[in-house]
């Protein structure tokens, strides 16, 4: 059986169709929304014909029946009919042509089943998604009212000391696409969107949000090798805690989990080893983002990792089982890239990372991360911060220096049944001080680049009532301290519920 080797969005849920180049949105809207209806009701008459089909033929196996039992008397010698016989065999013919059309009628259901939207390619395409509602009551000032990372200081912060409110922005709609073979490999796309780019311009929009493109990805999979291109997460931190209450980015998010999505090309080969187990070999090349890179809000400028006129290198090995429900691994990765910034300063970015999951029997499973580099802000580490800035005291000249930082999480999860579950996390992101000590900073330094230090602590419980339906509350607690004064503390209770399709 062939594995698919390249991640998997988080919402991975049939069939869309992008509108022609020549077509309106409205009309592609209109068209699409008949195309449904005639679909439905064709399906509606199939169904009916189905219940016919069937409640004839059971009639027809009793008449078959007691013509049977007719001919078993007859042979017996206690009746003789020859009318009973033709009866028997027009019987028989009528269930074999009964049979045929009901085979007919499913096969036209099943087709019906596959094709509820059209795509112009023809081949399979499945909708996919996650309507989520997040409810919030915040108890302390935070970064972000629908999604806080970090506590804030109360002190000229005009938000107040706490809030409380709801959102649909951490909804995910979702495409999957799946094409012909080419030089063995089954060929398949996937694009997943959410509501978090922003927040709409207008009146009485300031909770809508607006469209962004989350991950995306191309893939070629063969039997133990796999070729991805995507707007992925890097392949040296595969894992993330489970929340549902942090969905947009995912959980602990500049507390431990170097999480961030960009482009990638990365090339996966398996090993198959005995009993089921597997050693994975991973290289990749990633354009790493870095954190406030963009100062330009029409065009797109390069980041200092793009200026340095080389992509970012990654490899992970690891090894664990292939499939099942509580499947076991155990990774190493590492990576480099270089910045290049004003003055012809360069920063050479690195990080060292391990990750594992390991179950605990059939309820419980352990999983976590950690990791130790250095310029590590374009992938979620340091705080969100490559580099500091400022005078060096060692030289007396301005310079960059890129931050060392170390960090990781951890999560508990137990099952309690099919339907429900637990999950207990702490993250910790931690800038070296000494590195902090070695500037004086500019008087125009924010609090963000001070930012030294962010420790998290979440619970959960997870409910599915439904296959589809989720019910999941939440506490977290966050902890953020600058480099000069005291920690900043918040409290976050949530509520959420959503709709995976």
């Amino acid at each position: 059986m062939q594995t698919s080797l390249h991640a998997q969005s988080p919402g991975s849920i049939p069939i869309s169709a992008a509108p022609s180049s020549s077509s309106t949105p409205e009309t592609y809207s209109v068209e699409l929304e008949r195309k449904l209806e005639a679909i439905s009701s064709a399906l509606a008459v199939t169904h009916q014909q189905l219940e016919q089909s069937s409640q004839e033929i059971e009639q027809l196996r009793d008449e078959l029946a007691q013509i049977k039992r007719l001919l078993a008397a007859t042979q017996s010698g206690r009746i003789e009919s020859s009318t009973s016989v033709d009866a028997a065999k027009a019987t028989a013919a009528a269930i074999e042509d009964l049979q045929e059309r009901q085979q007919t009628t499913e096969a036209q259901v099943k087709v019906h089943d596959q094709t509820k939207v059209e795509s112009n390619s023809k081949y399979p395409l499945r909708v996919t998604g996650l309507l989520l509602f997040n409810s919030f009551v915040n108890r302390g000032s935070v970064d972000n009212v629908d999604l806080p990372e970090a506590a804030l200081s109360s002190q000229n912060n005009t938000t107040g000391n706490g809030s409380t409110g709801g959102t649909f922005r951490q909804t995910i709609l979702g495409l999957q696409g799946y094409g012909p073979r080419i030089a063995g490999a089954q060929t398949s796309a996937e694009v997943d969107l959410d509501f978090f780019a922003g927040l709409a311009y207008g009146g009485y929009a300031t909770s809508a949000g607006t469209v962004r493109m989350r991950t995306a990805s191309i893939n070629l999979d063969w039997a133990e090798d796999s070729i991805q291109a995507g707007l992925v997460m890097p392949l040296i931190s595969p894992l993330s805690p489970t929340s549902y209450a942090m969905v947009a980015e995912p959980a602990l998010a500049g507390a431990g989990n170097l999480w961030t999505w960009a482009p990638q090309l990365r090339y996966t080969h398996q090993i198959p080893l005995r009993s089921g187990k597997r050693l994975q070999l991973e290289f990749g090349l990633w354009d790493p983002p870095t954190a406030g890179y963009s100062t330009n809000e029409l065009f797109r400028v390069p980041s200092p990792s793009e200026a340095s006129k080389q992509p970012g290198y990654e490899s992970r090995v690891s090894y664990g089982t292939l499939a099942g429900d509580h499947p076991f691994q155990i990774g190493f990765s590492g990576y480099y890239s270089r910045q290049s910034y004003p003055g012809n300063q360069r920063v050479d970015s690195w990080a060292a990372t391990t990750d594992w999951r390991v179950p605990l029997g059939r309820h419980v499973e352990v999983s976590g991360e950690g990791y130790r580099g250095r310029a590590l802000g374009g992938l979620g580490g340091g705080v969100y911060k490559d580099v500091l800035f400022g005078i060096y005291t060692s030289t007396g000249l301005n310079a960059y220096r890129g931050l060392n930082a170390a960090g990781g999480w951890a999560q508990l999860k137990a099952y309690f049944t099919q339907s429900l579950e637990a999950n207990a996390s702490i993250g910790l992101d931690n800038g070296y001080a000494e590195d902090f000590h070695e500037f004086i900073f500019p008087p125009t330094v924010t609090s963000t680049q001070l930012r030294a230090r962010n420790k998290m602590v979440f619970a959960n419980l997870i409910f599915r009532p439904k296959t589809y339906l989720i019910l999941s509350p939440e506490y977290r607690r966050i902890w953020t301290w600058p480099i000069y004064g005291t920690v900043n503390t918040a409290d976050i209770f949530t509520l959420s519920a959503g709709y995976q399709f």
